[in-house]
């Protein structure tokens, strides 16, 4: 793989923006922007730490949860 190609996905990737649920006591469970996937959604798309920071994702080690759109997201990037 060049690194013209490596690029292009590192860019792709850097498109993505996860979302999160906000805790029900501050915001009445709202979507919020997410600092990046949490490991649970990396781990439902088949995709290992190793491998998300090679094609550039944001993961974030402190959430604990995983939405489904999220886990979308990643299997369409897995599909390109």
């Amino acid at each position: 793989m060049s690194w013209f190609d490596r690029t292009r996905k590192r860019a792709r990737a850097a498109e993505l923006k996860p979302a999160s649920i906000a805790p029900m006591e501050s915001a009445g469970r709202e979507m919020r922007p997410a600092a990046g996937f949490s490991l649970l959604e990396l781990e439902r798309a088949g995709l290992t730490e190793e491998q998300a920071e090679q094609r550039g994702l944001a993961i974030d080690r402190n959430r604990r949860s995983a939405l489904g759109m999220n886990v979308a997201q990643l299997k369409r990037l897995l599909e390109t």
